[in-house]
């Protein structure tokens, strides 16, 4: 089956119906429901295994899961690049102070033009998954890297560390047919969205933007002293 229709079958637009009903019924209420919000949750971790079940790996999905690492690759790295440069920016006029540079990687919040179904559906789901509607999946909450990726000074993590590719690890293809992937390089963000958040891989394989958060923090001590003078 294409992409257009397993998106079409029956399972998936009933539980998609579902989780757009849901969350309107959780915005009607102020966004004060935890058990709307839970629920949609719940319904956004069945989707994905409804949509997941369906993949079949083929060239053309591959081609287009190999387009989306290589763009999320490159973004974290050039995240990497503005994190170690942000630190450095604020550490000149905070020498005495220890500073933290965190960068934090998004895919991007506007569905993506390329996903073959265009439907308002399917745009509120994306805007549900992606955060732009409230925060409804759990090891998302800092991106595509847990706790996002932090620079305190001195020398930088690698790049492949970053990643997570070394000589014994480097492609997480887990859950992939492990002969078309063998040669794909996936990095460990990939795996993290895959693997361990409700991101469907039809969710993933059209993204090529995202939005990249970098903040700077540093801490200090004051220390007031009193002096004693005898006269």
């Amino acid at each position: 089956m294409t992409a257009q229709e397993i998106f079409r079958l029956p399972a998936i637009d009933f539980i998609e119906t579902e989780i757009c009903d849901l969350y309107w019924q959780y915005e009607h209420h102020c966004y004060y429901n935890k058990a709307e919000k839970e629920a949609i949750k719940q319904l956004l971790a069945v989707r994905k295994r409804l949509l997941d079940k369906e993949f079949v790996m083929d060239d053309n999905y591959k081609q287009l899961l190999c387009d989306f690492n290589k763009a999320l690759s490159e973004q974290l790295l050039q995240m990497r690049l503005a994190v170690i440069s942000a630190y450095n920016a604020v550490k000149q006029t905070t020498a005495d102070h220890d500073v933290t540079a965190i960068g934090k990687c998004f895919m991007a919040y506007q569905f993506s033009p390329l996903h073959p179904k265009q439907s308002k559906y399917e745009k509120d789901i994306w805007n549900i998954l992606s955060g732009a509607y409230d925060d409804f999946v759990p090891f998302y909450q800092d991106g595509v890297i847990s706790s996002g990726w932090q620079y305190s000074g001195g020398e930088p993590e690698s790049e492949n560390n970053m990643l997570y590719l070394s000589e014994k690890t480097d492609n997480w293809n887990e859950g992939l047919s492990p002969e078309l992937t063998s040669d794909m390089h996936l990095i460990y963000p990939f795996h993290n969205l895959y693997e361990h958040t409700c991101f469907s891989i039809f969710d993933l394989l059209w993204v090529r933007d995202f939005n990249v958060e970098i903040s700077v923090e540093y801490d200090y001590a004051y220390i007031r002293t009193n002096s004693l003078f005898l006269t």
